[in-house]
């Protein structure tokens, strides 16, 4: 079965609506698998945040043990160091998770507004086509940082996993619209001129 497609998929012709078809599902497993963890989105933050939390004790305890066995102490004290503080981290969201969870909050907050900033300044500036459309993204996302930073740390435990959710809708989306589209341009070129 066929998970995608390709640009060549175009000019094969209609022999490939089926191949098409499975796009256009993985599509809709994908927008159903987004509405879930928008459903479920404080247990899938918690998750994220403790499976990074596992993969930072991971990284530091190969660090340590790298550490343990170079052959030059200077960069080893360095790498043992490192691999500490990757094992302490790690171990907090994982014992902890709503700190890890707040701390990724912040983050996201703060990107949205300096993106959003950035974006309305450009915007502002340059007065490209349609520039009224970056103009209110912009300042879409700054107040979208500023309320996300006014209700931490709730917010923090249903931010990660709404940004998940929402980006597997979003791919979702996207690759049933190229399925379509590609449904709909090989019945055109099938059809006589």
């Amino acid at each position: 079965m066929k998970l995608g497609f390709r640009g060549s998929d175009v000019i094969a012709g209609p022999g490939r609506t089926a191949a098409r078809g499975s796009s256009y599902l993985v599509g809709l497993i994908l927008v159903a698998l987004g509405v879930l963890a928008l459903v479920f989105a404080d247990a899938l933050t918690v998750a994220s945040i403790i499976a990074f939390g596992v993969l930072l004790v991971l990284g530091g305890l190969a660090e340590l043990v790298h550490a343990i066995r170079a052959k030059e102490r200077d960069r080893s004290f360095l790498a043992f160091v490192s691999g500490l503080l990757s094992i302490a981290v790690g171990g907090v969201m994982i014992l902890r998770p709503q700190v890890g969870a707040t701390g990724s909050g912040a983050l996201v907050a703060a990107w949205l507004f300096a993106a959003g900033l950035f974006r309305g300044l450009t915007a502002i500036l340059d007065r490209y086509r349609y520039w009224g459309w970056d103009l209110c993204y912009g300042i879409l996302s700054m107040v979208l940082g500023v309320w996300v930073t006014q209700r931490l740390p709730t917010s923090a435990m249903w931010l990660l996993g709404t940004v998940i959710a929402v980006e597997l809708m979003a791919r979702g989306i996207a690759v049933m619209g190229a399925s379509v589209g590609l449904q709909r341009r090989a019945v055109s070129s099938a059809t006589p001129r």
